[in-house]
C-alpha cells in the first residue's frame, strides 16, 4: 500500500521539497495527458526563483487534475510555514519585501501569472488544519491587492500542506517509494488486497454459481434494485465523490460477502484497476482493535481509498462512517453485515435479495449430480433464496436420498446444518415471532421461553446464537429472526400443535405489545395451523364478541385474524359495522389495523360487497376533506384499475347503488367520493395486492378492453348527474370531481354524458369555470391537427362553459396560472417553438376597462377579487389600476372585502392592486402615504411581515432586507416569488439582484432554486435576449442541483419559467459544455430514487434536453449512458421519460421518432453501445427513431436499420425494438401507431435473422388491430 503520512515529509528541507515538486509534476503531468495515444502535449517545467519555484503550462490533454487546478499553474515552495505574513510577502519581488518599503511590486512571475488567468499554488511541508489553509490563500490575495493586482484574475489560488502534498505523493507510487526510502511505514496486518482476500474459506469453496440476475436492493421498493453485473459499476458510482459511504447488509447466508468479491474481481478496464490501486480489505473480527487507527490514519493521509470491512456491525459502520466522513477525508467506506435499514442519508444502503432460482438450483445440483429436475426444484423452494442453506442441504442429501415430504425435507435441512435437538426447540419458539430482541427487555423472553417451550431464556439465547452461526437465525440490531421462512414455517406449525389454545391465548393477552404484534404478523404464513383456528373462533365467541370487536384493543388483532379465517372475521365485523347507527359508528376510532383488515377483505372477490358496505360507512362519518385512510382506501377500491381487489365492474357497482339510494346525506357524500374515483384516470394506491393467508391465487381484476372502461366512467358520470339534480348540498363537490380529470374524460365514448353534466351545470351557475379550463387543456394539447366533428363538438363545448358575465370572466383569467389558460383556437404543436403563455393575462386586462367604468361591476370585481384565492390576478389588478376614478376608495373596498373574508385567500389580488396603485401614484408621495396607511390598518395584510413591503415599490435597501431574510430563514423561498411580480424588481440594481437569487440558491432544498427561476423570469419579462449580468444568474439557477428534485407546486409554471430561462439563455450563446455537463448531471440526479442521493422527475429537464444536445452532445452522452448502466428498473423509466421521443401519456401522436439524444454522433453511440451490447442496446432503442415515411408509406429508419444489420439478432434488441411498437404508457389510441409498422415489418418477414421475429410480430398488431384492444 502506496500511502504515504504527512510526519514523512514534514523535516524534507528546501532542496528536498523543490526535488519532491518536481517529480510530482512529472508525474501529474502524465497523468494531465503526456503522450497517450501518440498525442503530443506541449509541457514547460522550470525550477527557478522570481516568485516562483515552479510552473507547469500545457495545452492538449486534461484541462486538469486532482491537484492541478488548470492548464497554467506557478508553485511558491516553503519548507516551514511561518504564518500568514509569510505567504503574503512571497508576491512580492525581493526588494520590496521589507517592511520599510512602502510601495510593493509583484514578482514577474506572479505578475505574468495574473496577466495569463493562470493559477498560484503554494506547498509546504507544514500540516495546515482548519482554517490555516483558507488564512494563507487570504494572505496571497491581499499580498497581490497590496502590490496593485487583482486575485480575481486568476483561476484558482491554493496552498497545499503536507497532508495535501502526503496524498499528492500517495497518488503516484514511484513518488512514494521515492519517498519511503527515507522513512518507515506502519505493518498493516491483517488488511488485504482483492487477490488475497479471495483465499479466504468462506470465498474460496464451494466454487461460485454465477447469477447475473441476482438483485440488489437500494431501497424499500422491487423496482429499487439492480442487478449481479450491476453492482461493482454502481458501488463505483455510489463512491465516486470522498467521503462518501456503502454498505452491503442482508441475513446470514444470503451470500453478502462472495456477492461483492465475484462483483469486483470480474470488472475489468478502469474499474477493474480502481479496485486493484484503492481497496484495502479486511475482516472486522480480525483487526477490529487496529481499524480506526488505520482508518484515521487514511483520513490524515488524504488518500483515495476504498476501505471494505467485512462482519461489520452497524453501530461499528456508522463509526467508520463518521471518520469517513470527516472534513477533508478521502477514504470511502464499504461495510459488510446483517444488520441494517432501507435507507440512509449518509450511506448508500445494498441489501441483496434472496438468490434467484437458477443460483438456489445451481447449488444444488453442483452437489446433487444425480437429482432430477423437479426434485431440484423442490429442494429450492426450501432454502428460500439462502446459499448457504443449499450448500447444507446438499452435504446432508449426499449421504441419504431425496424425500418428497414438505415436513421431511425441512427435517432434513436442520440435520444438515447440524442443529441439535435443544437449539431446534429454541427456533420452533422463535418461529412463532417475526422477530424478537433477546435484550430489549430479558425478563419478557424468559418468559416467553418458559411458557412457550418450556426452557430458561439463557438457555433459548445460548441455542439462537448457535443456530445463528449456522444460519438459521438472522440478526439485525440486535432482533433475531428464524430463517428461510420455509424451514421457520416448518418450526413454528410443529410448535403449535404443542401448544393449546388456551396458551396461545393466555400469552396474547399478557404479553408486551410489540411481541404480541410480532406473533400475529407470522399468522398469515399459519394459516393451516388447527390451534390458531380455534383460537380465533374462541375470541370471537368470548371477549371479542359483538362490538368488542371494533375497539381500538382488539383491532390489532384482526389482520391477522383476517389471514386464518377470513369468512368468519368478515361476518363478525359485519354484523356490527354494518347494523350500526351512523351516529354511534361516528365514535369508533377507525384504526390502522381495522382499515387493512377491511382492505383484505375487499380484496377477495367472495368478501368484496359487505366489506365495501362497511368501508363506505366508516368513510361516510370520515372527514372527506382530509386524507382520512379509510376515505382513500373506498377511493381506491372504486377506481378503474389498480383497485386490489378481485371484484370486477359489476361488482363493484352494485356495492354503490345501494348507498347511492340512501337518504342519509352522509352516505351520500361517501358514494359521491367513490363516484368521483371511478372516473379517475391517475391511478394509484398505497398499498400492493395481497392475497388473503393460504387461500389458492386469484388475480387483481383489470378491466379486459377499452370498452369495459368506457362503460364504467360512463355509469359513474351518470350517476354524479342524478345526484347532483338531487342534492344541491353536494354539487361543488361533483363539479370538482368531474372538472378535476375532465381532459382525460374527453373521447367519443364519454362526451355525450358530459356535455348532459356541463349543460346542467351551466343552466344554474351561468358558467363552469373548471371545467373551462381542463376543456381548454385538451384543445391546447390534445386536440387533432386535422379538425374533426369531434374536436368540433369539443371546442363548442368549451363555449358553453364560458361565463357571460365580465366580473366571471374575469374571474376565469386570474384563477390559474398564468401559462394555465390557452388560446382554445391554438395548438401546442403550432406554439412549440413560441409558445403563447399570455393569452389569459391579454383577456384579462383586456376586461378591466369596461369593469371600472361601471360602478356596480367595479365595486363587485373588487369585492369578489379580494375574498378568493386567485393565482394571477396580477393582468386584471395592474389594467383596473389605471382607470380607477378613486384609487384611495377602491383600495379601501378591498381590504375591507379581505378583512371581512377572514382567510388571506384575497391577498394575491389586493396585494397586486396596492402594488399597481403604488405605481399609478409614485409622484404623489402623500397619496402614496394614504395608501400604505390604509393597508397598514388590514389585519390580514400585517399578519405576515413579507405583505405590505413586498406590494410596494421595491429599492436595492428593501431587497438587501429581503434577501437578509431569507439567509436566516425568516421567510421561505417560496414567499418571496410574489416580490417579483408586475415588474416589481425593476428598480432594483443587478448587484443587489445578484445577492438575492445566490441567496435563494443556497436554500435550494426549500425551493429556492426554482423561486429563483420565476423571480428571473419576471424580471427578464417581455426581454428577447439576456443582458450579461444575467446571464451568470440564470446559469446559478438553471443548474441548481435542487432543479432535479422537481417542482413544489404548480408544476406547469414551474416548467414554463424554466423553459423560458433555458431559451434566453440559449439564444445568449451560453449553453457551453460546461454548462451540458452540470446538465446532465441535473438528469442524473432527477433520476435517482434510491441510495445516497435520489429526486424526483421534473418535464422541466425533457423539454430542455434537445436544445442542450444541440449545443453540447458530447458532453450530455456520456453522463447520460453511463448512468443507464448502473441504474435500477425504476430509474431507467425516469431516464426513459425525460429522452424518449414522446411523453409517455401523449395523446394520439406518433411515437416512432427520435428522442433528444438521437442528436447525439452515431459514431459515439455506436461505440458504446458494441463494448457490451446485450447491457445497452435498448438504451439506443429507447430514443433512436424507428420509422419514417417515404411517399405516403412507412418504412424503417436508416439509424435503425444500421442496428439491426449489427445487433438484430440479439434478443435484447429484439425485446426493446418491441417495446417501441406496443409501449407501456400511452394516451388515445395506439390504433395509427401500430398500422404505421405493417408495411416494415412485412419488409423484414424474409429476412433471415429478423424475418420469424417480424412476421410473428406483424400477426400480434394485425390481431390486436382487428380486436381493436388499443384503440380509443
Amino acid at each position: 500500500m502506496f500511502t504515504v503520512h504527512h510526519n514523512e515529509i514534514k523535516d524534507f528541507t528546501g532542496g528536498e521539497l523543490v526535488e519532491l515538486l518536481r517529480r510530482l509534476l512529472y508525474a501529474e503531468a502524465r497523468k494531465a495527458g503526456v503522450p497517450l495515444r501518440s498525442v503530443h502535449v506541449p509541457l514547460q517545467i522550470t525550477v527557478a526563483d522570481g516568485g516562483q519555484d515552479a510552473s507547469i503550462l500545457w495545452t492538449g490533454g486534461e484541462a486538469s487534475t486532482d491537484f492541478f487546478p488548470g492548464r497554467d499553474i506557478i508553485f511558491q515552495c516553503k519548507a516551514k510555514d511561518r504564518g500568514n505574513a509569510q505567504w503574503e510577502h512571497e508576491v512580492w519581488t525581493k526588494p520590496t519585501q521589507p517592511k520599510t518599503v512602502a510601495v510593493k511590486v509583484l514578482s514577474d512571475a506572479v505578475r505574468d501569472v495574473l496577466a495569463r488567468g493562470g493559477s498560484y499554488i503554494g506547498i509546504t511541508t507544514t500540516a495546515l488544519v482548519g482554517d490555516k489553509p483558507a488564512d494563507r490563500v487570504q494572505a496571497i490575495k491581499k499580498g497581490i491587492k497590496t502590490a496593485g493586482g487583482d486575485p480575481a484574475k486568476l483561476a484558482a489560488v491554493d496552498v497545499y500542506g503536507g497532508n495535501k502534498l502526503a496524498a499528492w505523493a500517495s497518488a503516484h507510487p514511484a513518488v512514494a517509494v521515492w519517498i519511503k526510502q527515507r522513512n518507515a511505514t506502519i505493518e498493516l496486518a491483517g488488511f488485504s488486497t482483492l487477490d488475497q482476500w479471495s483465499k479466504r474459506a468462506e470465498i474460496a469453496a464451494p466454487a461460485f454459481v454465477g447469477s447475473p440476475d441476482r438483485k440488489f436492493s437500494l431501497g424499500p421498493h422491487d423496482a429499487d434494485a439492480i442487478d449481479f453485473s450491476q453492482l461493482a459499476a454502481r458501488l463505483a458510482d455510489e463512491l465516486d465523490e470522498p467521503r462518501t459511504c456503502a454498505r452491503i447488509w442482508g441475513a446470514s447466508g444470503i451470500g453478502k460477502t462472495r456477492a461483492l468479491y465475484h462483483a469486483l474481481s470480474a470488472s475489468t478496464g478502469l474499474l477493474g484497476g480502481l479496485t486493484a490501486a484503492n481497496f484495502i480489505f479486511c475482516d472486522y473480527n480480525e483487526v477490529a482493535s487496529r481499524l480506526w487507527d488505520v482508518a484515521n490514519q487514511v483520513v490524515k493521509d488524504g488518500a483515495d481509498t476504498v476501505l471494505v470491512v467485512d462482519g461489520c456491525p452497524l453501530r461499528e459502520a456508522r463509526r467508520l462512517n463518521d471518520i469517513a466522513r470527516g472534513e477533508g477525508s478521502a477514504l470511502r467506506i464499504i461495510t459488510i453485515g446483517a444488520d441494517g435499514i432501507d435507507h440512509d442519508d449518509h450511506c448508500v444502503m445494498i441489501r441483496p435479495t434472496s438468490a434467484d432460482r437458477s443460483t438456489i438450483r445451481g447449488i444444488l445440483k453442483a452437489g446433487l449430480p444425480k437429482a432430477k429436475a423437479d426434485e431440484l426444484d423442490y429442494l429450492a423452494e426450501f432454502c428460500d433464496g439462502f446459499p448457504r442453506i443449499a450448500v447444507s442441504f446438499t452435504r446432508s442429501y449426499g449421504k441419504t436420498g431425496i424425500l418428497k415430504s414438505a415436513d421431511a425435507v425441512a427435517q432434513q435441512i436442520l440435520d444438515g446444518v447440524g442443529a441439535e435437538r435443544e437449539t431446534v426447540r429454541a427456533l420452533e419458539c422463535l418461529s412463532l415471532f417475526s422477530q424478537l430482541s433477546p435484550d430489549e427487555d430479558p425478563g419478557a423472553f424468559d418468559k416467553i421461553a418458559e411458557m412457550l417451550v418450556q426452557m430458561k431464556g439463557e438457555l433459548m439465547y445460548e441455542n439462537l446464537v448457535i443456530a445463528a452461526g449456522q444460519h438459521l437465525v438472522g440478526r439485525n440490531y440486535g432482533a433475531m429472526n428464524a430463517q428461510p421462512r420455509p424451514i421457520a414455517d416448518f418450526l413454528a406449525l410443529r410448535r403449535l400443535d404443542y401448544l393449546r389454545p388456551s396458551t396461545v391465548i393466555g400469552f396474547l393477552g399478557g404479553a408486551l405489545p410489540h411481541h404480541r404484534k410480532a406473533m400475529l404478523a407470522r399468522w398469515r404464513y399459519l394459516t393451516r395451523s388447527r390451534t390458531l383456528s380455534d383460537v380465533i373462533h374462541s375470541l370471537l365467541r368470548g371477549s371479542f364478541a359483538d362490538e368488542a370487536i371494533v375497539h381500538p384493543d382488539v383491532a390489532q388483532y384482526l389482520p391477522a385474524f383476517a389471514h386464518v379465517e377470513p369468512d368468519r372475521v368478515g361476518t363478525a365485523l359485519y354484523f356490527v359495522i354494518g347494523r350500526m347507527p351512523l351516529d354511534d359508528l361516528a365514535a369508533i376510532e377507525v384504526t390502522e389495523e381495522l382499515v387493512d383488515t377491511l382492505r383484505l377483505l375487499a380484496g377477495r372477490q367472495d368478501s368484496f360487497r359487505p366489506a365495501a358496505q362497511m368501508i363506505l360507512r366508516l368513510a361516510a362519518v370520515a372527514d372527506t376533506e382530509g386524507t382520512q385512510p379509510i376515505v382513500s382506501l373506498l377511493r381506491q377500491l372504486f377506481q378503474v384499475a389498480l383497485a386490489g381487489t378481485q371484484a370486477d365492474d359489476r361488482r363493484r357497482r352494485e356495492a354503490l347503488e345501494q348507498a347511492l339510494e340512501e337518504d342519509d346525506p352522509r352516505i351520500r357524500r361517501a358514494g359521491v367520493e367513490a363516484l368521483g374515483a371511478m372516473i379517475q384516470t391517475y391511478l394509484s394506491r398505497s398499498e400492493d395486492f395481497e392475497q388473503v393467508g393460504a387461500e389458492p391465487y386469484g388475480p387483481e381484476w383489470a378491466p379486459p378492453d377499452n370498452g369495459t372502461i368506457h362503460a364504467y366512467f360512463n355509469w359513474a358520470l351518470d350517476r354524479l348527474r342524478e345526484v347532483w339534480t338531487k342534492d344541491a348540498a353536494l354539487r361543488p363537490a361533483i363539479e370538482e370531481h368531474v372538472a378535476g380529470d375532465l381532459r382525460n374524460l374527453i373521447m367519443p365514448e364519454l362526451l355525450p354524458t358530459i356535455e348532459a353534466f356541463i349543460g346542467d351545470v351551466v343552466a344554474v351557475s351561468g358558467h363552469y369555470i373548471a371545467a373551462t379550463k381542463s376543456i381548454g387543456d385538451w384543445l391546447y394539447f390534445d386536440s387533432p391537427e386535422t379538425p374533426t366533428n369531434f374536436s368540433g363538438a369539443v371546442r363548442g363545448l368549451y363555449d358553453v362553459t364560458l361565463p357571460k358575465d365580465p366580473v366571471d370572466q374575469a374571474l376565469l383569467y386570474s384563477r390559474f396560472w398564468v401559462s394555465d389558460i390557452h388560446d382554445p383556437d391554438r395548438r401546442y404543436a403550432e406554439d412549440h417553438d413560441n409558445p403563447d403563455f399570455e393569452y389569459g393575462a391579454r383577456r384579462a386586462a383586456a376586461l378591466a376597462a369596461g369593469i371600472a367604468a361601471n360602478p356596480n361591476l367595479r365595486a363587485r370585481a373588487i369585492r369578489v377579487m379580494s375574498s378568493q384565492e386567485l393565482n394571477s390576478p396580477h393582468p386584471f389588478a395592474h389594467a383596473l389600476a389605471q382607470h380607477l376614478p378613486d384609487p384611495l376608495d377602491a383600495i379601501e373596498q378591498a381590504v375591507t372585502a379581505l378583512d371581512a373574508s377572514g382567510n388571506r385567500a384575497g391577498a394575491n389580488f389586493v396585494g397586486a392592486l396596492l402594488s399597481a396603485l403604488d405605481r399609478r401614484l409614485a409622484d404623489n408621495p402623500e397619496e402614496v402615504a394614504k395608501l400604505e396607511a390604509i393597508a397598514k390598518q388590514s389585519t390580514v395584510l400585517t399578519a405576515n411581515r413579507m405583505y405590505i413591503p413586498t406590494f410596494l415599490r421595491v429599492t436595492d435597501q428593501r431587497l438587501d432586507e429581503l434577501t437578509n431574510d431569507v439567509r436566516q430563514q425568516r421567510v421561505t423561498p417560496p414567499q418571496t416569488v410574489v416580490i417579483s411580480y408586475g415588474k416589481g424588481l425593476a428598480e432594483v440594481s443587478s448587484d443587489a439582484l445578484g445577492r438575492f437569487i445566490h441567496a435563494l440558491v443556497d436554500r435550494g432544498e426549500e425551493g429556492g432554486a426554482w423561486a429563483a427561476l420565476e423571480i428571473l423570469s419576471m424580471v427578464t419579462h417581455g426581454d428577447k435576449a439576456l443582458a450579461p449580468e444575467m446571464i451568470a444568474l440564470v446559469k446559478v439557477a438553471l443548474l441548481s442541483p435542487s432543479i432535479a428534485d422537481g417542482a413544489e407546486g404548480n408544476a406547469s409554471n414551474a416548467d414554463y419559467n424554466y423553459d423560458r430561462m433555458l431559451r434566453l439563455l440559449d439564444a445568449a450563446g451560453a449553453i457551453d459544455r460546461t454548462f451540458a455537463h452540470a446538465f446532465a448531471v441535473q438528469i442524473e440526479q432527477a433520476c435517482r430514487t434510491a441510495g445516497g442521493r435520489n429526486g424526483r422527475n421534473s418535464d422541466a429537464l425533457r423539454s430542455a434536453l434537445p436544445i442542450v444536445i444541440q449545443r453540447a452532445p458530447t458532453e450530455v452522452w456520456p453522463v447520460l449512458a453511463g448512468f443507464y448502466e448502473i441504474a435500477t428498473r425504476v430509474e431507467r423509466e425516469r431516464l426513459n421519460a425525460i429522452i424518449s421521443a414522446t411523453k409517455l401519456f401523449a395523446y394520439d401522436v406518433s411515437r416512432t421518432g427520435p428522442g433528444a439524444l438521437f442528436g447525439t454522433p452515431l459514431n459515439l453511440m455506436l461505440d458504446w453501445v458494441k463494448v457490451d451490447p446485450d447491457a445497452r442496446i435498448a438504451f439506443l432503442l429507447s430514443f433512436f427513431p424507428i420509422l419514417e415515411q417515404k411517399g405516403g408509406t412507412f418504412v424503417w429508419h436508416p439509424a435503425l436499420q444500421q442496428l439491426a444489420k449489427l445487433y438484430g439478432g440479439r434478443k435484447r434488441f429484439r425485446e426493446a425494438l418491441r417495446q417501441r411498437i406496443y409501449p407501456s404508457s400511452w394516451g388515445g389510441s395506439l390504433n395509427a401507431h401500430l398500422t404505421s409498422f405493417k408495411a416494415p415489418l412485412a419488409a423484414w418477414a424474409n429476412d433471415r435473422v429478423l424475418g420469424d421475429w417480424a412476421s410473428g410480430m406483424l400477426d400480434t398488431v394485425e390481431r390486436s388491430l382487428a380486436d381493436n384492444f388499443y384503440g380509443r
